[in-house]
């Protein structure tokens, strides 16, 4: 079977100068979207493959495509990739560890060209998707979704971080508000992650093969009342946005606890104005998520979370829902799947299949590409944390299973590994 060999020095190292970028004194990253840290680490990711004879170019939402013609130019292409941007207080290894992953199985693939060890049908490059984290701007996946046209640019460039500083601005700012066009004729998509959970270690598992996504709903739903002075004003006269609010936080973790937790439910963030001590809340936004890998159960959940929003809504407190995120449970492909299985076992590797609960940019793509996922270890299944960890051995394994898949997927050029 088909094997290159990666740098195994040269990817620690760049794993090392890439942590630099956003870095916290706890060890972890600061690095959301469009900010200057992702600026930076863009600069770095640019001028690697620059280095390396690979081109980049940057379409109108800030992705970032490196393309290495080494089949013919219209060819179709393979392409590797994740994100570099991160959670505020998040870690070193969810997304950066894909990015650089997919730079050196570009590099390994590259190198059996050059040495003669493969004779590609496809082309190769590596892609940097824009706020996949969506912690600054909402919704997140957002790049990928741009691309695969879920998500229309204008949209996604008019999101607004907290400050009120749209999406197009922050990446005007930092010099990646793109006008490339987006490549198109792409074969597949393989992404490297980390797991974010800990199957994979308690099953003494190297390499996740990942079977598929489960569902996932987010709401933004902002309830409005009245300001209004929190002393003299009498209790039947309050329109306080913040109780349906704190009522709603409520109802979505008796969702979950109705089903023993199958369900996951969650409600991350807040947003009240005025936010004063001393102000009766005029307005809150919840920010609400349900996700499952069963179908009828997720869209059961989000009637009755619908439901009991319309009716904290009749009140003195008016509510609008918005979904930005309406993510169906679906499986990867299947040949993929089977590639990176047989990969892990001709290294010798021991796999395990599993489903991703998190959302991720193969996720996205998968709905118009042949898309795949390889997972490695997360330690402890600590992640979006400063403690979020995987070791070097299984860092080296995860990239190199990667490369192996790279190298199959460019000799490969059967029609059902084109686009959809």
């Amino acid at each position: 079977m088909t094997k290159v060999e990666i740098d195994r020095v040269a990817f620690l190292r760049d794993m090392h100068d890439v942590s630099a970028f956003g870095a916290t004194a706890e060890g972890g990253l600061n690095r959301e979207a469009a900010s200057a840290d992702d600026g930076r680490a863009r600069d770095w990711l640019r001028a690697r493959c620059v280095a390396e004879g690979m081109p980049v170019t940057v379409d109108g939402v800030g992705n970032m495509y490196a393309m290495l013609d080494i089949a013919s130019p219209d060819a179709p292409c393979v392409l590797g990739g994740s994100h570099l941007d991160s959670q505020p207080n998040g870690g070193r290894f969810d997304g950066a560890l894909g990015i650089v992953s997919a730079l050196h199985a570009v590099l390994a693939v590259k190198r059996g060209c050059e040495n003669g060890a493969l004779r590609p049908q496809q082309n190769i490059g590596l892609v940097n998707w824009t706020n996949e984290e969506g912690s600054r701007f909402a919704p997140s996946i957002m790049g990928s979704a741009v691309f695969t046209g879920a998500l229309p640019a204008p949209t996604a460039l008019a999101a607004r971080d907290r400050n009120g500083v749209p999406l197009e601005d922050a990446l005007r700012a930092i010099g990646y508000l793109g006008r490339d066009p987006a490549p198109r004729n792409i074969a597949s998509y393989v992404e490297l992650h980390i797991e974010q959970g800990v199957v994979l270690e308690t099953s003494g598992s190297t390499i996740g093969v990942v079977e598929g996504n489960w569902g996932a709903i987010k709401y933004t739903v902002e309830f409005r009342g009245v300001a209004a002075h929190t002393g003299p004003t009498p209790m039947p006269q309050r329109r306080d946005a913040l109780l349906p609010a704190a009522e709603l936080i409520l109802f979505t973790r008796q969702l979950s606890d109705e089903t023993g937790g199958a369900l996951l439910s969650s409600v991350g963030r807040l947003d009240v104005a005025p936010n004063s001590t001393n102000i009766v809340a005029e307005r809150v936004r919840v920010f609400a998520e349900l996700r499952d890998v069963e179908r009828d159960r997720l869209a059961a959940a989000c009637r009755a979370l619908e439901a009991k929003i319309q009716e904290l809504g009749r009140g003195d407190v008016s509510a609008t829902i918005e979904k930005p995120t309406d993510r169906a449970p679906a499986l990867f492909d299947q040949k993929l799947r089977d590639c990176i299985e047989a990969a892990a076992a001709d290294r010798g590797l021991a796999s395990r299949r599993l489903h991703t609960v998190a959302g991720h940019d193969a996720v996205a793509v998968g709905r118009i590409l042949p898309a795949g996922m390889i997972f490695v270890p997360s330690i402890n299944g600590v992640s979006h944390h400063p403690a979020e960890s995987t070791s070097e051995p299984d860092q080296l394994n995860g990239v190199q299973v990667l490369a192996d898949v790279l190298a199959r997927l460019v000799e490969d050029a059967s029609p059902e590994m084109k686009r959809k």
